[in-house]
């Protein structure tokens, strides 16, 4: 008897996971050459850290691996052994299993925008595709409510070029009939080069995204037009998409983020606003439906070659399948290291081009919890080019109003807004970003972007 239970409906854990295809398979093999052979037809989830499910029902996983800065993979947890009876659900009876319910789902889905497009003939509608799973959903979800309401309204399907996607991309973007490709006046790797002077993206400073994606869109569309972009999103996919609802609008925006530059006649919609991961793999196979090689690779997403949200897993990903793009960028990352404000985070180069670049907060955070002794301020005033008396204030902060601890940024933010006193008494209260915006009267919006215009001016609070 197997060790491992079965269930007969989708385990909790597993609404995130993606199939492993043999593409994928054969390099965690490579990878991991201990665990090889992997059953056929598992699936996975995680970032930096894996986990494997040898189907969608059983009670446990079948093993945990880890990817470090640098691309080493190591196993943490191998379960194989409790397996050794059990009999996998294969992908073919998942497949029929599940299609009753994820079909139901996708009919939703359809009815869902049918409803809306019927008593909104008048807009114009822009069917957003990155080339991705998501996209492929809703296109065929938009096909198969044409097909429902009876007449045509005015829409076409676009793709917004940031010029830093794959060939897989563009070539299943040019499969599809006459959708629109905009394409940007300054390519991706000419706007960090020259325009940006070799300043990252980071997960703190997204840019790219509103440069070549929202950015390009508002300056093609009219904003005077009653426009409904048809989007594929999905409130499982981030915190931040979590609020996210099938209708969004401006006042909708502004509620949700305190502001909004959308144009007030223009509307989102998400049609498949409440699938889960799994529900939309399961669609795209039971369907039919084309998946881009990079997920078959093993990508979570397609999108941007090079993104700060990649996992390291993704990195040693695109280090095999886009070499050139991927040395590319090492380039600009060892130029960003020379002539940039990055060395004096504490980094080396090599762990700056490993994974550092996408998180560029001080590798000395730890650092900052130590004792201010002489050595320890002085080391710091040198690392980041500041008077001891001003590197004396980052150690050991916590918030004056409610206690936490501060992070490095934190602190710069307060004497970049409040005044250094650098050379006079100081007995204020440093206060974290939320106190500090309360006390301010602005968003932590606007405190964010001011973060990132003080870090782009070369700061060295920062």
């Amino acid at each position: 008897m197997s060790k491992i239970k079965q269930s007969t409906e989708i385990a909790t854990n597993r609404y995130k996971a993606k199939p492993i295809f043999a593409e994928e398979k054969k390099f965690i093999e490579s990878r991991l050459p201990q665990i090889a052979p992997l059953p056929d037809a598992c699936w996975i989830y995680g970032g930096n850290t894996k986990t494997v499910w040898v189907d969608l029902y059983s009670s446990q996983y079948l093993l945990k691996f880890k990817v470090e800065n640098g691309g080493e993979f190591s196993v943490l947890k191998d379960n194989r052994s409790l397996f050794k009876n059990y009999t996998p659900v294969s992908l073919k009876d998942t497949l029929e299993r599940e299609k009753e319910r994820v079909n139901n789902l996708y009919n939703k889905c359809v009815d869902r925008l049918s409803d809306y497009v019927k008593n909104n003939p008048q807009k114009t509608y822009k069917i957003n595709h990155s080339g991705g799973k998501d996209s492929e959903l809703t296109m065929a979800i938009w096909n198969d409510m044409l097909d429902i309401i009876g007449f045509t309204p005015d829409y076409e399907f676009v793709f917004l070029n940031s010029s830093n996607e794959t060939a897989d991309v563009y070539k299943r973007i040019k499969q599809i009939p006459n959708i629109r490709i905009i394409n940007p006046k300054m390519g991706w790797r000419q706007w960090i080069i020259q325009n940006k002077n070799y300043i990252l993206p980071s997960v703190f400073r997204r840019s790219c995204c509103s440069v070549y994606k929202e950015g390009q869109v508002q300056k093609i569309f009219d904003k005077e037009a009653e426009i409904a972009q048809v989007l594929g999103v999905r409130k499982f996919e981030s915190t931040k998409r979590a609020k996210y609802e099938f209708f969004m609008d401006y006042n909708f925006n502004k509620s949700l983020f305190g502001s909004s530059c959308f144009p007030k006649k223009w509307i989102k919609l998400a049609p498949i606003i409440d699938l889960q991961n799994v529900d939309v793999w399961l669609l795209l196979m039971i369907k039919n439906l084309p998946i881009n090689q990079r997920y078959l690779n093993g990508s979570n997403r397609v999108g941007c070659v090079i993104c700060p949200y990649s996992s390291n897993y993704e990195d040693e990903l695109i280090k095999i399948h886009q070499p050139h793009q991927y040395e590319w960028f090492v380039k600009a990352v060892q130029q960003q290291y020379d002539i940039t404000t990055a060395k004096r985070l504490g980094y080396t180069k090599q762990e700056w081009i490993d994974g550092a670049w996408k998180r560029p907060v001080c590798k000395n955070n730890d650092f900052l919890k130590r004792q201010p002794t002489k050595e320890n301020v002085r080391w710091y005033a040198e690392l980041k080019g500041l008077s001891e008396n001003m590197a004396k204030k980052y150690f050991n902060r916590v918030c004056g109003n409610c206690g936490c601890a501060m992070k490095e940024n934190e602190i710069a933010m307060f004497y970049k807004l409040c005044g250094r006193f650098e050379n006079k008494p100081d007995n204020r209260e440093v206060l974290c970003a939320k106190c500090l915006c309360k006390q301010l009267g602005i968003t932590i919006e606007e405190y964010r972007q001011k973060n990132v215009e003080f870090i782009e001016q070369g700061c060295n609070l920062f």
